[in-house]
């Protein structure tokens, strides 16, 4: 991916009738001003919003309903309407009153929850569209959709994983998803992979959307890195798919999706945002598993990108880290897939960061504490640029990346 420093004519402020994705990665809450303030301006401003909300992945939809309600109420929506569509009151997708609701707002807000009930409440038993999520791609036309957690996930326009951990899937591999194959009494307990979908519903064509993709997993496997990258190799087509990580509290809003001037733009300051693009990659699983040539981009605060070219825009207070480097050597880790924030672990991206922040090192290799296989995991930053500096909003040093060169392999 290149970079460029600073773009000298930017493209102006997206008008609301241009098709705008805001997608969060979960976490949000009444605090969340970088999501809901975006939304609610282009939603037609404070005071004009109206935009509904599909609850649809939660467990009591109605009852999730009012806390959105409320939140975006105080944000300055003028009006909020819950959207009452639910995978467990039949025929509510195909209701064409329900559809109409949908029609009369300025935007929609889909909440988390499961991400396969979301998608099952949506679409009919046959995979077409139902009247509800007919309506939703009308109103996306001619204005905003935005999510979080699964209900970003769920946009996605490529395989859509619904189970399964990273290291697991890393290793095991990725199967279909079919009722009976991932029910309770399936096969599920005997596959330790990752089930999928074979297409989410395609909001955002040609991306693989993780949320909440720096959280610590159960197993504690790394955010959801190794399950992407897994997913879009196995799912690797004639067309190229690409990978989208977003932290939990952060957002990537995309403006004018699908246009030939569509770009992203880096919302929040407590993560980042990271982009996969295995669709060059090396990649074999016999007689061991063996990946090269995976580029990884991580923006953080304030950073934008151009979609359609994979341009990199830094945000205008940072600065080239090449030449500024404070570190002398990159170090490696035993734990290279660990999410734990306070870094004593793994951590990729913090492994990543000390390779750019380093005088001396291109390459650092780094090994999982599973052995089950062990997996070897090499960085390579000699064709990478980063750039730097400390957040105008937390004063935390931070760096971002582009074009970051990832290998995996079985330990020998």
């Amino acid at each position: 991916m290149r970079i460029r420093g600073l773009l000298a004519l930017f493209l102006f402020l997206a008008s609301v009738d241009a098709q705008h994705l805001f997608l969060a990665g979960g976490g949000l809450t009444a605090e969340s001003y970088f999501f809901w303030n975006r939304l609610i301006l282009f939603a037609g401003g404070r005071g004009q919003a109206k935009i509904g909300v599909i609850t649809a992945a939660r467990d009591d939809p109605e009852e999730a309903s009012k806390e959105l309600k409320n939140i975006l109420m105080n944000h300055g929506a003028r009006q909020v309407t819950w959207i009452p569509v639910s995978g467990s009151v039949e025929g509510s997708a195909n209701n064409e009153t329900i559809a109409g609701m949908i029609v009369k707002q300025s935007a929609i807000f889909i909440d988390d929850g499961d991400v396969h009930r979301l998608v099952r409440a949506l679409r009919n038993a046959d995979g077409t569209d139902t009247i509800v999520l007919a309506a939703l791609r009308e109103k996306f036309l001619r204005g905003v959709i935005s999510g979080s957690g699964a209900g970003s996930a769920a946009l996605s326009g490529t395989p859509l994983p619904v189970s399964g951990h990273s290291y697991e899937t890393l290793v095991h591999g990725t199967k279909v998803h079919s009722e009976l194959a991932s029910g309770r009494r399936g096969n599920k307990r005997n596959f330790a992979g990752c089930f999928y979908l074979t297409s989410g519903l395609g909001f955002l064509r040609s991306w693989l959307i993780e949320p909440q993709f720096n959280e610590h997993s159960l197993h504690g496997s790394c955010f959801n890195f190794q399950r992407t990258i897994r997913l879009l190799l196995d799912t690797r087509g004639a067309s190229n798919t690409f990978g989208l990580g977003i932290d939990r509290e952060m957002a990537l809003a995309i403006y004018r999706v699908g246009s030939e001037h569509e770009y992203a733009e880096v919302l929040g300051n407590k993560g980042g945002i990271t982009i996969i693009d295995a669709t060059k990659a090396n990649y074999t699983t016999s007689p061991s598993l063996h990946i090269s040539g995976v580029q990884i981009t991580f923006l953080t605060e304030d950073d934008k990108i151009l979609l359609g070219t994979e341009e990199v825009l830094p945000a205008t207070w940072k600065s080239d880290l090449s030449g500024e480097e404070w570190q002398i050597l990159a170090i490696p880790s035993d734990d290279i897939f660990s999410a734990d924030k306070d870094g004593t672990k793994g951590n990729f991206n913090r492994v990543a960061k000390r390779l750019f922040d380093s005088q001396l090192s291109k390459k650092v290799s780094s090994v999982t504490w599973q052995s089950s296989p062990q997996l070897s995991v090499e960085m390579d930053s000699r064709l990478a640029g980063s750039f730097h500096n400390d957040s105008p909003s937390t004063s935390q040093h931070l760096i971002s990346y582009t074009g970051l060169s990832v290998s995996i392999s079985t330990k020998a």
